[in-house]
């Protein structure tokens, strides 16, 4: 008898890995200017890392957050920012467990990989790898 095949998700929720992006800024910027410069990464969730008991306060990071879709275009943008804006990229597919609740728990880097900030071709995408570009 031939048994169905068996499901890799849990009644606890999903796992799988997204893109985890961190910006540092080469100097805090507006929130306004800090949005327009990481517009070019089109549909990641943003997250910008400012004061939050200074109304107006300047961002000096940033976390985006989604599903990779073009790794090229994504190496161009990184490689634009850290020509321009960005101090440091911290760039990676990030493994995650996700309850029924929504609740997100990240699992911890298999690896780090530090470049040059010129080396952004060298960036592979590879699942558990942070890549840290300097």
């Amino acid at each position: 008898m031939t048994r169905p095949p068996t499901s890799s998700r849990t009644d606890k929720g999903t796992r799988g890995f997204d893109l985890d992006l961190h910006v540092a800024f080469a100097q805090a910027l507006p929130r306004e200017q800090a949005l327009a410069v990481l517009a070019a990464a089109e549909g990641f969730t943003v997250d910008l890392y400012a004061r939050h008991d200074e109304p107006g306060a300047p961002v000096p990071s940033a976390r985006l957050t989604g599903p990779l879709r073009d790794p090229d275009a994504l190496r161009a943008v990184l490689a634009a920012w850290l020509h321009g804006e960005a101090r440091t990229v911290e760039v990676g597919l990030h493994g995650y467990l996700r309850s029924s609740t929504g609740q997100t728990e990240w699992v911890p880097w298999r690896r780090n990989v530090v470049l040059p900030r010129t080396e952004v071709a060298r960036v592979l995408f590879e699942e558990g790898v942070k890549y840290v570009l300097e």
